[in-house]
Parts: C-alpha cells; structure tokens; sequence
C-alpha cells in the first residue's frame, strides 16, 4: 500500500468468514505505523468503520498493537472535534485509533442526533454568529426534545465544557460554513443563518414546538452536524481507512455528490495530506465484497455488475477496469467454445495477476490435502411414518376448507403447522374460517394427527414427531446422549471418570446449528426438543408441565435462613437474629486459592490420565496436610461439627491468603457478590463467614472424618475453584490476585443460578426430594454438584472455553496488569452471561371449544425454550430482539442451549464456532454459496472442529509430559501444533484448519425420501465444484450448467483447479 512504484491506495483482503480477516488488519495497522514512523511522521491516524458498534469496539481490542489504547469514547465523527488526539513529539509517536458506524457518523442524514451533539452544534454556531444571537427561543433549537432536569440549563453547561475545544476548530467550521453557504445559495436553497433566524422568530413565546418548524429544524441540525463531521475528518487526518464487512454500507462508496452520507464518506477515503501529499489508504474487509453466485431467481445478473463496482472503486482507473472487463468476455468465450482450454488457462492466469495488485482471496478449501476444508456430509436418514402422512392428509383438507393452495413445502419442513404458525396466510385462514364457523362440530380442528394435543404435554406425554426431519433431529440428539448432558465435553480432558461425558458418543457430539427457509421451523424446532429435554428430565416423576415449574425441586442451592435460637446466639448477639441455614451453598461460590492450587486437576506429572479416584485420593493427602494444624485445635468429642465443610476453606485462606478473606468478607463484601445481591439470605451467610473467622477453630467441635475427601471434591470440582483456575491462567494473573478472585466468584455466582434451575437440578438430583437437601452434611445437592462437575471435567471444559472467549474478545496479546484485569472481566462476564441465559417461552396455539361444541378457539398456551432456542425472526416472550446477543453467547459455550435454530443467519457476519460445527440443513439455499456462507458460521479460527483434532492428536503427548503449573494449556497445545504445519498448509493450520483427527465440519441435509430436495441437493453438490468458474462472468447459472453439462463431478473440480483465478497472498 505504500510501495514507491503503483502504490495500492486501496485494497480488499475478501478471505472467507471467520479465515482471519480481523487479524491481517492487525498486521497492516502495524505496518502501517511502522511504515510512517520510518518516514518521519510523529502521528498516525486510523479509523475503522463497521455497521455494528458492539462488534466494531469488540474489533478494535483486535486491531490495536501492543502498547496502544484506542481513542475512548469518540464513536461519532461529530464528535471528534473534543477528543484530545494525540499529536506525538520527539520521544513518542501518536497514535489515534477509533472505530465509528457509517449509521451515526456517515449515514445520519437530516436526523437532529444525540443532546450532546447538538450542544456541540451549540458551541460552534454561538462562537461563529456570537453570542447575543443565542437567546431563549434560539437556543430551544438545539435542547429541543429534552425534557427532564432543566434542558436549558444543561445546554448552556454543557456548551461551557466544549467551548475551548470549539475555538481550536473554529477556523476550520468557520471555512466548511461558509461553503455550505455558497453552495446553498448556488441551488437556490436559504442560508442556514436565515433557517436559524426564522427558526428562532418561530419559537419565541411558543409553548410547544409547531409542526410546520420541524422541517426546518432538523435541515439546520442536520447540515451543522455534516459541518462537525467533516470538521472531524479535517482533525483526524485519516492514513488508514479499515472498512469491515463493507458490502453493509457500499453504496457509500458511489459517487453522488448530492448525498450527504456518500460526501462524507468520500472526504474520509479521499482525504489527503496536505503537507506530505499522500493520500488516505483504504483496506476493505468482507468474505462476501460483492454477489458472490447469481441465480435465475429475478437477480440473477447482479453478481457481474457487484464485481465491477468493486473493482472500480479499487482500480479508480476506468481503463483498468475496461482492461480487466475484455479479460472476463474472452474467459467466457474460451470456456464456452469445443476448442482446447488451454487459453483460458492464460487468461485465468492475467486476470489473477491484474486482481491480485488490489485485492487478495484465502479459501479453506485450499488448506486441506483433500480440499474439503474438514467437511464431511455424513448420511441422513429420514423417515416418514404412517403418523406424519395421516398429519399431512389432515392439513391438506385445512388448506382446502380456507381456499389455501398445496401445503406440502410446509408439512415436510414442521409439524403442529396450526399450533405454531404465526404471520402465515394459511394459520390466518385458519383462524378467521374458525371464527366465522367454517368448522361446524370440529370440522378439522377435532383432536387427532396434525394437532398438538396439549393434554399430553402437561402430563409430561411423548409427543410424537410427525415429522421426518424433527425425528431424525431427535434421534441424533439420543445417539449423542445429548439429552444427558449438561455441558460439551471437553476436548481434551484431565482424567478419566467412565462417566457419560467419556462415552464415545457424547465425546463427538458437537452443538447443532439448523437452517430454515420458514419461520415456524425454528418455533417448532426449539418448543419440541426443549420439551423432550425437559421430559426426559422430570421422567418418573408426579410433576406437570405447568408455569410455576421453577418452584419443583428447584432453587436447591438457595441462601436460606432459619430463627436464631437463644441457644444458638453467640456472644454480642441476641436471639431472633436470621441464621445462615445454607453455609455449604455460600461455600460454591467462595473461590478459595488454597484449595485451587491444592487440587488443581491438570496432570502436571509426567504419566499420561489418571483415573479419577486417584486424583482425589493425591488432592484429599494435600488437603489434610493443609488443614492439620487447623484440625488439631478442634475438640475430640461431641457431636461431629459438620461447618467444618465450609470453615475449613475459608480458615485456610485466612492463614494463606488473608488478602482474598479481607477483599471478599470485609473490604467492601456484599457489594463484591454481584449478581447475587437480591437474594436476602445471602448477607446472613456472609455474616456467618465473618464470624467463623472471627472467632476460629474454637467455635468448631469435631471435624467429620471424611472432612479431606469431601474437600478434595470442591477443590477439584467446585466451580469457584475451576474458575479461579482458569481465569488464572487465560488472564495471566496470579491465583490470587483481585481481578482473579472477583472475576471467578462472579462466574461462580452464575454457576450457581444455573445448577438452580429445575431441569438441571433434575440432572444431577435425579429423583431424590428436595427435602434430602436440608443442612451442611455430605450426600445431599450440594455434593452431587459437586460430583457432576468432576464427572463432568468442568475443570478442563473451563480451561478451554476461557481460552477460545479470550481470543473471541480481541485479546490476543495481554501487555500490561490493566491489559490483564481488563481481559480477565471481561471474559468472566462473557461466560456468566452464557450460564445466565433466561429461559424463554414461546406461544402455541390450542384449539378449544367454543359456544355450541363448535372448535371455534385457538387458546394461548406456552412451551419453554432453553435446551433448544430458537433465533432471529421469532418474537420472544422474554426480551424481544435484545434476547438475541444473549443467546449468540449462550450458544458459543459449551452449556445449554445445544441446538440453534434460526433463518436469519446464513449472511450474517456472526459467529457460531466456539462449540458448534455441525451445521443442519432443513432447508436447502437456492445457491452454492449461501451454502458455504451458512457452514463458514461453525468453521473458523480455533473453532470446535479445530481443537477436537488439536487435542485428539496432540493431547496425549502433552499431558505425559505433563501441563506447565499455572500455563494457559490450551496454549501449550496450540504451540505444539504449530511445528505441525507443513510447509505447503501456510498458516491456516494449525488455528482455522487442523485436519489430523476425528472431527469434521459436519453438513447434515435431512432430505426426505423421493422428495424435490433431493434432487436440489445434486444440483447444489455440483454447482459447489463448478460456481468459481463463473467468477466475474454475467448469466453464471447458465453457464456453470453448460460447464457441467457433460462433466462428472470429480471432472469439474479439476477443471476448476485448472481454471482457478489464483488470488491467495504469496
């Protein structure tokens, strides 16, 4: 991009999803500043732009070389007039770095934007007219719409902060004022100052806003705010440009000078210098940068076009481009002739070169011996029972009773169509027939096959499928034994325990991401299986499924409190003061470094797995060494104490760590229990900790005898303690440290809500009554936790899902103890929010009897949703559309929900890796790329995939020669992967692919026997050889199948590789 010959001002790295994009940013922004700070330059501005603010200040962590701190704050480029930009000197360079949103910074057209902008507006516009223009009702013009705390007042506040800043940019508002002037009166249009000054007129001793001045307003705050920006563009003095997923906003790379967001937009990217002469660099991001593959579907001819565009504004060279159009017309006319390819070979190879000096392709089809990228199509069996066509027959008689045309694309995607199907016109039909008596005495809406009977679901009742795709989901979900999880096993594990978490089929299993072509199937989809998840759950049991399920063995682990007995008042108190009646609860989530350096699981010795039991039996020797001098001062007789369980902990830290018992009981206490601060009992419980300390081992009688044994289990499996362990090492922290111990007691916290809710609990409890769970002693919920999450290697699932968070966050480097604790936060967040995710609920449509028996009503009932979730277009109970960045982090850890269900995904730039990659068609695309677009979701850097074949080939080596103390292991096992790489795989693997190993990226295609879709399905299969060779080509339907007209599929994918217009970096 700054070479001295043909410079590429700008450049397009179009790398499929998730193939690294983010991270050669990275690299060019590190150049960039080297390149500059070789040249002499003392400060270097860079602005990435990306459609999303959440993901582009997640981005930009990624973007910033070590050492460096984006601008904070500055998400507008109005706003950028009161940044304090730093402008470097001799002993250190400048650096500004800001992310912004072409919807707030370019695209905000006449739109008055946010109170703080239009008091800088204020500031300008009192500085440049003066201040005796600024009356009362002038200055209503900019607090309009603000009605709490005196808006007049606060305006006048703020403009007092900004008015220094204004004056440093005043010359340059004052230059782009005037033009906007000039221009204005060219077109005929009233200056600004006339606006204002009717404006003004308008408002005097006007107790409201008049209508007829809306118009007006937002023309005047909208062209001042166009002013701000550009003055902000004019401060920055942009060298970089980094555009992410730029195909969002790329009509603002058009040219139309009447536009405002596209001016703005052009004087970012064509902003030069104007003391050296160079001119902004642009680096465009985006796997899908134009229309990839065009379809005979009314759109079909907009790929040819989309590539030109793209290339023009790369090239900005209209005779390159026409050189590069003449290139494609002869490609087309060599494929498409009887005669030899060996031209098109040539042409292949000149194109690739023209391309290749503005724009560079990775592909993870090329990274594989095989090329298959690790996918594999495993087969699917779908099977229609007699049930689900005696379902089909009932709905085709519906369709035909409300004048509906043929159902069967809806039948062979979803049952229970009628129960679930909302914004349909069939269900409509339905509705409105039912109401005007269209079904006399049932007529069609009786119970039978077709409709939910809603009495088996109370009753806990196997609800048959009726569907050949719902069965065959349900079944692999069985065979997985998926139903029996509470969590992905981990890939690489620390012992061995024979529990269901080891048996080779939940081993493999992999969370599901389905795709749909309607809507009602991820209703449908998540409803069921979350149903016969909870079923399975509560089976044997005498429970319903009613609302207030959460009050049925639930809360097992709640903070409870009881009547303190004269008796049992200590010293200073008094009777009648609440007890801590749930000390062993408290004990979770109390993250105790002596007990997670004692019992730390990882196989740190050379010898390879251990069973289990060995490990607690090394963890119980350490543990009652620890506590000997502790258990000696006990008393010998009496009744055995059981408080020990949860005082020894805490005794221990006390001797160990007096720091960690100060900051969590006394330095600021309850308020460091976040999450956790509405439950009432939870004060009590940390009094209680604070008085054990107080007074010691001489308020204890005899400690129990299997006191070791039982602390062995929390040091190994309590979920504080696996936090502590894994914050530790992800965040590079002491164990002990603050960010260390909060961050683990806020993800303890969230463990405990989760092991709460009542199909969890029903997991892990079984059958046993709640009332088995009353006081501190062993064998009671607390224990089974306990000894689930050791069944379980939650330890290694931790240690593994933190590592892939930290790098999913941006933090790829972590150079200071800010940089740490601020890594540490918030990853803890990131995996309490997963542990947190609400259970939804999800209407479903019941049909009732009306007046006269008629079935005349559709009641309102609702099914929950937690094990499976539907995504995207639902509407949901519990949130609406801010549930759905919840269940993106839900779904990308290894705890529940297991199955995703969505219609919205596949050209999302969303990520579905981290313990997904199995992808499920439920409904085919219509084109090859959609295709690979939906299956790029799952098969990204360090994603699932990856790291089961990481720790299958590599594991083994690693834990004989035993785990670094205190090291991130699944950074020990990706450097050993790395001298893996040959020299022909370039640096895809070991991070996006790893090929060695067990697990692949699974495309499941349930297709129902006979069907249309099977046939889809061999189209598509040949069109993913073939569509590459319609690259930059008009019509590349029809030709993709002239080109495979005659051909095998084997004989297309080495006529593509002939013909392969070759764009990977050197």
């Amino acid at each position: 991009m700054f070479a001295e010959r043909d410079p590429a001002i700008r450049f397009l790295v179009a790398d499929e999803v998730w193939l690294g994009k983010t991270h050669v940013a990275r690299g060019v922004v590190a150049q960039v500043i080297d390149h500059l700070r070789r040249t002499g330059d003392k400060r270097y501005d860079i602005v990435y732009v990306c459609s999303n603010a959440a993901i582009a200040r997640q981005n930009l962590r990624k973007l910033v070389p070590e050492g460096i701190e984006p601008l904070e704050g500055v998400e507008r480029l109005t706003m950028l007039p009161l940044a304090s930009l730093n402008r470097g000197d001799d002993q250190q360079a400048g650096v500004n770095l800001l992310a912004i949103t072409p919807g707030t910074s370019l695209q905000f057209g006449r739109s008055t934007g946010q109170f703080r902008e239009r008091c800088l507006a204020y500031a300008f516009l009192r500085a440049s007219w003066g201040a005796n223009v600024m009356n009362a009702p002038a200055r209503r013009i900019f607090w309009h719409g603000v009605t709490a705390n005196g808006p007049d007042q606060r305006l006048r506040r703020v403009e007092q902060r900004y008015r220094s800043r204004a004056q440093e940019s005043l010359k340059t508002f004052d230059t782009l004022l005037m033009e906007v002037e000039q221009s204005r009166r060219a077109d005929g249009r009233p200056a600004l100052r006339q606006l204002f000054d009717e404006l003004a007129e308008g408002l005097a001793w006007k107790r409201t806003f008049p209508d007829a001045l809306h118009g007006a307003h937002r023309e005047l705050i909208g062209e001042v705010r166009h002013i701000m920006a550009r003055v902000g563009i004019a401060a920055l003095q942009p060298d970089l440009v980094i555009l992410d997923e730029f195909q969002r906003y790329k009509d603002l790379l058009q040219q139309d000078p009447s536009n405002f967001a596209i001016e703005l937009a052009q004087h970012l990217l064509n902003h030069t210098d104007p003391r050296t002469g160079r001119a902004t660099r642009t680096l465009l991001l985006s796997a899908t940068p134009y229309r990839m593959y065009a379809t005979g579907d009314g759109l079909g001819y907009n790929h040819y076009e989309d590539f030109f565009d793209t290339c023009s504004f790369l090239f900005d060279d209209p005779e390159r481009v026409d050189r590069l159009r003449d290139r494609f017309r002869d490609l087309r006319l060599a494929l498409t002739s009887t005669e030899s390819l060996a031209g098109a070979e040539g042409i292949c190879h000149a194109i690739g070169t023209e391309l290749s000096s503005v724009m560079a392709r990775t592909e993870r089809l090329a990274a594989t011996p095989d090329r298959d990228g690790m996918l594999h199509e495993p087969d699917t069996l779908v099977e229609v029972k007699p049930l689900d066509l005696r379902a089909y027959h009932r709905l085709g008689n519906l369709a035909e009773v409300v004048g509906h045309p043929e159902p069967i694309e809806f039948w062979k995607s979803a049952p229970y169509l009628v129960n679930f199907m909302e914004r349909y016109r069939l269900k409509d039909a339905v509705v409105h027939s039912a109401a005007d008596g269209s079904f006399a005495d049932g007529g069609g809406l009786e119970p039978g096959p077709g409709l939910l009977n809603w009495a088996d679901v109370v009753a806990y009742r196997r609800v048959d499928p009726q569907n050949g795709r719902l069965r065959w989901l349900l079944g692999d979900l069985e065979r997985h034994r998926a139903f029996e999880l509470l969590w992905i096993p981990p890939s690489m594990r620390y012992y061995d325990t024979g529990s269901v978490y080891e048996s080779p089929e939940a081993a493999a299993f992999t969370k599901r991401l389905i795709f749909s072509g309607w809507r009602v199937v991820p209703k449908v989809v998540s409803s069921l299986v979350s149903f016969e998840a909870e079923r399975r759950a509560f089976a044997g049991r005498s429970h319903t499924y009613t609302a207030d399920y959460r009050r049925r063995g639930g809360q097992r682990l709640a903070f409870r409190t009881g009547e303190r007995t004269a008796g049992q008042a200590r010293r200073g108190e008094h009777a009648g003061l609440r007890r801590a009646a749930s000390m062993t609860t408290f004990l979770l989530i109390w993250p105790s470094p002596s007990l997670a350096e004692l019992g730390n699981p990882r196989p740190l010795d050379h010898g390879g797995h251990r069973p289990v039991s060995e490990v607690l039996t090394d963890v119980a020797g350490r543990i009652s060494d620890a506590i000997a001098p502790l258990v000696r001062g006990a008393p010998t007789h009496g009744n055995v104490d059981q408080r020990w369980y949860w005082a020894a902990p805490l005794l221990l830290d006390r001797e160990t760590y007096l720091s960690v018992t100060h900051l969590l009981l006394v330095d600021g206490g309850l308020s460091h229990w976040e999450g956790d601060g509405s439950d009432r009992g939870l004060g009590a419980h940390v009094a209680e900790a604070n008085a054990l300390l107080a007074y010691g081992v001489e308020a204890l009688g005899p400690p129990p005898d299997d006191l070791s044994e039982v602390l062995a289990e929390l040091a190994i499996g309590g979920p504080a303690q696996c936090a502590l362990r894994a914050i530790s090492s992800v965040a590079e922290l002491p164990i002990a440290d603050q960010s260390t111990v909060l961050n683990a007691a806020r993800i303890a916290i969230a463990f405990r809500r989760f092991f709460n809710a009542p199909e969890v609990t029903a997991l892990i409890a079984g059958g046993r009554s709640e009332e088995s769970d009353v006081g501190e002693g062993g064998g009671r919920y607390w224990r089974d936790v306990l000894r689930h999450s050791i069944s379980g290697n939650l330890q290694a699932v931790l240690d593994e899902h933190t590592h892939v968070v930290r790098d999913w966050l941006g933090y790829l480097r972590l150079g200071d103890d800010n940089r740490r604790a601020q890594a540490a936060q918030d990853i803890a967040q990131n995996v309490a929010d997963a542990l947190d995710l609400r259970t939804s609920s999800l209407r479903v449509d019941i049909p009732s009897r009306g007046q006269n028996g008629r079935y005349l009503e559709l009641g309102d009932h609702r099914m929950r949703t937690r094990f499976a979730v539907a995504f995207g277009n639902q509407t949901l109970d519990e949130g609406g559309e801010a549930r759905i960045e919840s269940v993106c982090r839900a779904f990308n850890s290894p705890f529940w929900p297991f199955v995703l269900a969505s219609t919205s995904i596949g050209q999302e730039g969303l990520d579905f890796h981290l313990w997904c990659h199995a992808v499920v068609h439920w409904n085919l695309p219509t084109n090859p790329v959609d295709l690979e677009q939906r299956e790029g979701r799952v098969h990204r850097y360090k994603g699932h995939a990856v790291r089961r074949n990481v720790a299958a080939t590599l594991a083994p080596a690693l834990i004989k020669g035993g785990l670094a103390s205190g090291d991130d292991p699944w950074s020990q096992l990706f450097a050993m992967a790395v001298p893996t790489r040959l020299e022909a795989d370039g640096e895809m693997v070991p991070y996006w692919v790893f090929h060695t190993g067990p697990a692949r990226i699974e495309r499941h295609v349930p297709v129902l026997p006979f069907s249309q879709d099977a046939a889809t399905l061999l189209r598509l299969r040949k069109s993913l050889a073939a569509y590459r060779l319609a690259f930059g080509q008009p019509r590349q339907e029809e030709l993709v199948e002239f080109l495979g007209a005659d051909r095998s599929d084997d004989d297309l994918l080495r006529l593509a590789s002939r013909l392969r217009i070759e764009l990977s970096p050197p």
